[in-house]
């Protein structure tokens, strides 16, 4: 008897697998540490602007640990699968199933942001033990700067579950996640330069002169705020990696149910 397919098998699943094991909490526990100890360093060096401070990201490093450690459970999300495939429904072979796939991106993403809010609320609440009221003053932008501390740290981790069921390895995911930085951005940036910066700059603007876009209870913010994001090199070497390793993984999924 073969039971009937449900849609909540695979996020059942991959749930059980997540938090079965305790790498992912050792690993979110390190990140949090190590993103407590950036920031309290950042803050005593002085000159780092408030957004990095609270991400614990300094320019020398390429990724938050926050955002690394988030790609490095994606990669692991299907690392495990190739590592051991008895795990596998199949027993043997990891199946390249969508649902499969929806699940480990919903349960990564979530897993992502959870890390991500807390990441920001263990470095403000550290920033003022250490050095009071002023260093963990909320900054008057928070809303987009949330948006796209949340949107980099979920999308290392779909990185990472996309990179390693594209090539079968937790070592490449988390490669195709620092890649992302050290070599997606700075072709995206030389590919931005010139008159392309100026027209993601006017961006807002003919938004606000489109008349078809002043939608009620000011839905027209959002989206100014969503372009302004996308326009930056960061969230657009991201969005156009993840849309290249979903057609990847598509790809290889289709070839091998042709197969």
């Amino acid at each position: 008897m073969r039971p009937a397919r449900s849609p909540l098998r695979p996020l059942r699943y991959e749930v059980r697998r997540a938090t079965g094991i305790g790498t992912g909490f050792l690993v979110c526990g390190g990140a949090l540490v190590m993103s407590a100890l950036i920031a309290v360093l950042l803050a005593r060096l002085g000159h780092t602007p408030r957004e990095r401070l609270f991400a614990a990201w300094p320019r020398e490093l390429p990724l938050p640990p926050a955002a690394l450690a988030a790609g490095l459970l994606g990669a692991l999300a299907f690392g495990d699968e190739f590592r051991h495939p008895a795990l596998a429904a199949d027993r043997g072979t990891v199946p390249r199933r969508l649902g499969l796939l929806i699940a480990k991106l919903c349960v990564s993403g979530a897993t992502a942001v959870l890390l991500a809010f807390l990441t920001v609320g263990c470095d403000a609440e550290v920033l003022y033990i250490v050095y009071g009221r002023e260093p963990a003053r909320v900054p008057a932008d928070w809303l987009p700067l949330t948006a796209s501390w949340f949107g980099l740290v979920a999308g290392c981790a779909w990185a990472g579950v996309l990179a390693a069921g594209v090539f079968r390895s937790t070592t490449a995911g988390l490669a195709a996640v620092l890649a992302v930085p050290v070599l997606v951005v700075p072709v995206v940036h030389k590919a931005l330069g010139g008159p392309a910066v100026r027209l993601a700059a006017d961006f807002p603007v003919r938004l606000r002169a489109v008349h078809l876009l002043q939608w009620p209870l000011g839905g027209e913010r959002y989206l100014l705020a969503a372009g302004r994001i996308l326009a930056q090199p960061v969230a657009a070497a991201m969005a156009l990696s993840l849309a290249a390793l979903l057609c990847a993984y598509l790809f290889t999924a289709l070839r091998t149910r042709v197969r």
